[in-house]
């Protein structure tokens, strides 16, 4: 199940995503959703697998002579 809340109706709660960017209750585009890793597109997770192998390491610290 998908959770949503809309800014347009006030309405939150948990439905079936089907697909498209409409609250499942009002029908206005601003709203936003929560899906479960199994209700997203395969190509949708590939791209953020894709993107995070691609990613800089936020951890890494400068060394002294980058500092200067």
């Amino acid at each position: 199940m998908a959770r949503f809340r809309c800014r347009a109706c006030g309405q939150e709660g948990e439905f079936t995503y089907i697909g498209g960017h409409e609250c499942p209750r009002c029908g206005s585009a601003d709203v936003q959703f929560a899906l479960g890793i199994d209700e997203m597109p395969v190509e949708l997770i590939d791209r953020i697998i894709e993107s995070l192998s691609q990613a800089e390491s936020l951890d890494e610290t400068p060394t002294d002579e980058e500092d200067r």
